[in-house]
């Protein structure tokens, strides 16, 4: 079957809602008040033009800065994940997805009719997504630790189950790295909606979708999910609940897997809005940050400074997307960083990187043992580590140039530029289609108030006038966004293309300097695969044997599960003896994860514990004392919608407020 979109005139259709409204007034009112109609319907109408708004929730601070980096070396502060480019073969499903599951409004689908214009908007979003992200990449790179803020361009495509998915084209999600920013701009596919209030990313108008994820041992209570824009919320949501579970799996079965995660837009685009859900959602600014749960960005549609969107293309000394959105979502990006325990949110990230170079290592890791040979491996492996992320950076780098810089930037400021100048144009015809309508319905009001009515051949005149202005308007309006679209048909090039221009720069050989605790060793390489290949060569060549062994055949138990879990860390008889990590499964199916000390094969001690159930929202943090698998003594306490509290516990069951002076917060390093 055939896609096909029916789509009303956006020109037409503001001015049939106005000729609605003022039917009854035209009967009943007398001419001056009629005139204060007509003149409110030209005010209003105005509105119907795509104007936007000047300023994003988010706005930007002075002298920003990262107040604490955590205790490792190795971690990214950001990995900024977006959609690159669409796998030719099947852009059809991609164009499919993006005409059925719209953003911001709704769109009919019929046979016998087909608008090329929708798969030009899907086309554009991704060559845009790919140009404003370099906008976000490059702010936080100012004011970032160097090295620290990586790209993750993904491809868009079909996989074997036929559905729509994303892979990384790097390998930056391989690094530890404290947030994940997904990031995106969207247009709504109805071209000829485009001056209404859906959603456009055309000229001096930019919408933003901004999703920030971590580990979900950052914030249990939301699954690691911070921030999230308003139409992939419950998207992002599933994502990071299963995540969540399938890296549950896969350690309870003694696995290393580590999921991919595709790009939340690409899995709304794929899956639609999952069933609604009572999720802990907090608005966006300063009211709530202290609760556990997820803030929500509303859908804004931006005005950047149109003076400098006209010149876009001429003087690229300031970035209009940078001043008005960018440096806003910079500055929550970084209070997040500030608000939140680094080596918490790359903790088991760290662990996951560790055990690419050695098994026994990521096992000896989960013990945090302050052991002299654990940490010499440890800090070895972390150093390798370090100068990962310095290459992927240097990649992320070249990225930025070609994307920003160079030949692929000069053609997007160009198209831009020419959007804007098309939007200015609808603009005006806007304001003279609004004037032009006023003027007419007056004279026909005038018409009726003299005595004649609507079926009258003097009022019946003005009326055809009134509709002849209306079609010729319409037409007009419809020809010009058609014209401006099919000079954008040359962003599908420039996206195809994406890939072969950013080669040449990806593949340039560069060298990292590594800091070893013997010697200091110069790595050069063309790719990633070769300079990995040779960080496992130096971790062989230098790493000692260990005097402490991690197992994971021992088993971890839990009262509320009459079957055993697995337990990685320090054994006795067969059960969970000493520091590790643990996981169970009650016998009500709740996922149950546990960092810290254990005696008997229970959590025993200082630890950390996650308690998840498919029967409520988000799962519910412990850290502080443990007795015999369950909270006991003084607990910090996490809950989805809640502030973190300091309580006491006796025996799992909940005593009362606690002095926070008597707390002890664990140790994730």
């Amino acid at each position: 079957m055939k896609r096909t979109i029916e789509m009303a005139s956006w020109s037409s259709k503001p001015l049939m809602k106005s000729t609605r409204l003022l039917a009854r007034p035209l009967m009943t009112c007398p001419l001056l008040a009629w005139l204060l109609c007509a003149s409110l319907a030209f005010t209003t109408g105005c509105a119907s033009t795509a104007r936007g708004q000047k300023q994003s929730v988010y706005l930007p601070q002075e002298n920003l800065q990262l107040a604490d980096g955590g205790r490792s070396q190795a971690d990214a502060n950001i990995v900024i994940r977006y959609p690159a480019m669409v796998d030719k073969a099947k852009e059809t499903d991609y164009f499919d997805a993006f005409a059925a599951r719209p953003i911001g409004g709704t769109i009919k689908e019929k046979d016998g009719q087909s608008d090329p214009n929708t798969d030009r908007v899907a086309e554009a979003i991704i060559a845009k997504s790919n140009y404003f992200a370099m906008s976000l990449y490059r702010e936080l790179q100012a004011v970032l630790p160097e090295s620290s803020v990586l790209l993750s361009p993904h491809l868009v495509y079909r996989d074997e189950a036929g559905q729509l998915n994303s892979q990384a084209l790097l390998a930056s999600e391989q690094v530890p790295a404290v947030i994940t920013i997904d990031f995106t701009v969207y247009s709504f596919p109805n071209t000829r909606e485009m001056m209404n209030a859906e959603p456009l990313t055309f000229g001096d108008l930019v919408t933003p979708l901004f999703v920030l994820h971590s580990n979900h041992w950052l914030s249990p209570p939301t699954h690691g999910l911070l921030l999230a824009s308003e139409p992939l919320m419950g998207t992002a949501w599933h994502q990071s609940a299963d995540r969540a579970q399938t890296e549950f799996a896969s350690r309870l079965g003694q696995q290393t897997a580590d999921p991919p995660r595709p790009l939340d837009f690409v899995s709304y685009l794929a899956n639609g809005t999952p069933p609604s859900l009572d999720l802990p959602i907090k608005a966006a600014g300063p009211g709530r940050q202290g609760v556990a749960a997820v803030e929500r960005y509303p859908l804004e549609k931006i005005r950047m400074q149109s003076e400098v969107v006209a010149n876009l293309a001429k003087d690229v000394s300031i970035d209009p997307f940078a001043e008005d959105f960018v440096k806003g979502a910079a500055t929550r990006v970084v209070q997040a960083l500030n608000e939140i325990n680094h080596d918490r949110a790359t903790f088991f990230a760290r662990q996951s990187a560790l055990a690419g170079f050695d098994a026994d290592l990521a096992n000896a890791f989960l013990m945090r043992s302050d052991d002299p040979s654990v940490q010499a491996r440890v800090q070895l492996a972390e150093s390798l580590l370090v100068a990962e992320r310095k290459f992927l950076a240097r990649q992320s780098q070249a990225i930025y140039e070609g994307t920003y810089s160079g030949a692929y930037g000069d053609e997007m400021r160009q198209m831009i530029a020419a959007e804007y100048r098309a939007l200015e144009e609808r603009r005006e015809l806007a304001r003279q289609q609004n004037i032009s309508t006023a003027l007419a319905i007056v004279a026909m009001a005038g018409a009726v108030y003299a005595g004649g009515q609507a079926s009258d051949s003097g009022s019946w005149g003005s009326y055809n006038n009134w509709q002849f202005i209306t079609s010729a308007l319409a037409l007009s309006s419809v020809f010009a966004v058609n014209v401006a679209m099919n000079k954008n048909a040359e962003s599908k090039m420039v996206g195809e293309n994406f890939l072969m221009q950013m080669a040449p720069a990806l593949n340039q050989q560069s060298s990292v300097q590594v800091e070893l605790l013997e010697s200091n060793e110069q790595i050069t390489a063309q790719t990633f695969a070769e300079f990995k290949s040779q960080t496992m060569s130096l971790y062989e060549k230098y790493a000692r044997s260990m005097s402490v062994s991690a197992s994971s055949q021992c088993q971890f138990n839990h009262p509320a599960g009459s079957q055993g879990g697995v337990w990685y860390g320090e054994c006795g008889s067969g059960l969970a003896e000493g520091l590790g990590y643990g996981l169970v499964r009650a016998d009500d199916g709740s996922e149950i994860e546990y960092l810290g000390s254990a005696t008997g094969g229970y959590a025993q001690g200082s630890g950390a514990m996650i308690i998840r159930s498919e029967r409520s929202i988000g799962a519910i943090y412990y850290e502080g004392q443990f007795q015999q698998g369950l909270p006991d003594g003084v607990v910090k306490l996490e809950q989805p919608g809640r502030k973190a509290e300091i309580r006491r516990f006796s025996k799992g069951k909940d005593a009362g407020a606690a002095d926070p002076e008597q707390y002890s917060p664990l140790s994730f390093h």
